[in-house]
């Protein structure tokens, strides 16, 4: 099977075809017998290439060394490793030397790299130094787990960003002068403000993401990303927000439309050995965003997972249908001056409970019912519930054959998604049934994004009087409608 390719290879013929050959076919451990059984196969034959000027020669004999197994080799490898002056070959020894005990090296290995940490190549290597370092940070850290950094508020405020959409920064600007953050001013992507409060901003239950822009909100040629990244006050941030910020900070980059693998790469070489890339097991992440101009440059943002807090943490069971846990806070908070604590609540849609306990986290509500027709959902919402720390009468039960002996102080809901011949009947059968489950005065909370069918059915059914709407999406169509339901006397005046 190799005869002719071994005979080439003792010749000097063809060796970067024959070496490419025999790579690919020892590929997943397969052939390897068949090879060293070959009567020109020996054990000096590959070694004895890691001298040829070629360096692409010198990169496939190693890598089949690395697949042999052959003892001895780990001490030629790192040998030769060392030697090795051709940069986009040297992490292939690296690859080789996986295969084998390299304990006696270790000490060799960590030395290249600290070299390697300290940075300092040009433009031409630095890819290469990337992959070298990638390598060699998984050769030395294999079975080992990267030590978790633990945060603290910080001892200096920094700038942070509670992002959200277009229609919803006022409120989220609200939200942060609630909580005692001051200040805070509107930016393309949300809201930002200076504080040391992280942990109070973090609790706020109505913004997507909470970001620290790097290098404030500059904004960064693709090619300048791990320059700025490395050289920037990222370090800084970090130092400043962590009990004890020794040691490297495992990341993973988060950028659409770019090479994230290459700039990963490069942002780990630069860094000085403080950031690690990692794609699975990270504390934090780099965020790339793209100018709102189109004009193919990048706002850097910080996002960590060292805190460890999570607003949604009961939210462990969901459904295709369920409501987004921020949307259904936002909607509390929208209408939150018309709640009242101790209010008895309805929620005839209520999936896995999501609206019922976001709008008893922000008032606490007295009696609570859920009603679903889907009998996972409200399995899910029973689970999270109790996870949440509140308690709910969940039904499994189509909203219009349920029944209760005393009228709700308050409905709450999203509505539920329909095609618009549906959700006309619907909406029109739901505000009437709603009349006999809601007392005189009660408040209904409606999550739509059907704002014209709820007006029309508003008009003609005349029981209702709509307070406020709140605009959440205007391009989606998505807003809050707070209604009253009106005593019989007020609905025979008007």
């Amino acid at each position: 099977m190799f005869d002719k390719q071994l005979k080439e290879l003792t010749e000097n013929i063809n060796l970067r075809e024959n070496l490419v050959y025999i790579k690919e076919a020892l590929q997943g451990g397969e052939n390897t017998e068949i090879l060293k059984s070959e009567k020109r196969y020996g054990i000096s034959l590959f070694p004895g290439l890691l001298k040829n000027e070629d360096a692409k020669v010198r990169k496939n004999a190693v890598l089949i060394m690395g697949m042999l197994g052959e003892s001895g080799y780990e001490d030629i490898i790192a040998e030769y490793y060392k030697a090795e002056t051709t940069f986009f070959v040297r992490s292939a020894y690296l690859t080789a030397l996986k295969s084998y005990n390299y304990d006696k090296h270790t000490e060799m290995l960590r030395s290249r790299r600290r070299e390697l940490e300290a940075g300092g190549f040009d433009e031409a290597d630095l890819k290469h130094a990337a992959a070298e370092l990638k390598t060699l940070i998984a050769l030395l850290d294999s079975g080992k787990r990267q030590a978790r950094h633990t945060f603290a508020d910080p001892k200096k405020p920094v700038q942070v960003i509670l992002t959200t959409g277009a229609d919803t920064v006022e409120a989220v600007r609200d939200a942060l002068i609630h909580n005692g953050i001051t200040e805070p001013k509107k930016v393309f992507c949300g809201i930002m403000a200076r504080t040391s409060r992280i942990y109070k901003a973090s609790g706020i239950r109505i913004y997507r993401e909470l970001l620290f822009p790097v290098n404030g909100m500059k904004s960064y040629e693709r090619s300048d990303v791990p320059s700025a990244v490395a050289k920037g006050n990222l370090t800084e941030l970090l130092e400043n927000m962590h009990k004890d910020p020794r040691g490297a900070f495992a990341f993973r980059l988060d950028v659409k439309d770019a090479d994230a693998a290459k700039l990963s790469a490069e942002i780990q070489a630069m860094s000085g050995g403080r950031l690690v890339n990692s794609v699975s097991d990270y504390e934090i992440e780099i965020k790339l965003i793209a100018s709102k101009d189109g004009n193919g440059r990048y706002g850097i943002f910080l996002k960590l997972h060292t805190f460890g807090y999570d607003r949604f943490k009961y939210r462990e069971n969901h459904v295709a249908a369920s409501m987004n846990p921020v949307r259904a806070a936002m909607a509390v908070w929208l209408a939150r001056d018309y709640l009242e604590e101790g209010a008895n609540v309805l929620d005839p849609f209520c999936g896995v409970g999501t609206m019922l306990i976001e709008r008893d986290k922000l008032v606490k509500a007295g009696q609570m019912y859920g009603v679903d027709t889907f009998g996972k959902a409200i399995e899910g919402a029973r689970l999270n519930t109790a996870k949440a720390g509140a308690h709910a009468n969940y039904i499994n039960r189509n909203y219009f054959d349920f029944e209760h002996s005393v009228l709700f102080d308050e409905i709450i809901t999203d509505m539920p998604a329909l095609e618009h011949a549906d959700a006309d009947e619907f909406y029109r059968r739901f505000l009437s049934y709603s009349e006999g489950m809601l007392r005189d005065k009660g408040v209904m909370i409606i999550y739509s994004c059907e704002k014209n069918l709820l007006k029309k059915h508003l008009r003609l059914n005349g029981s209702y009087k709509l307070l406020r709407e709140f605009t959440i999406d205007a391009r989606g169509g998505a807003g809050v409608y707070v209604l009253v339901k009106q005593s019989k006397s007020n609905t025979a005046l008007e």
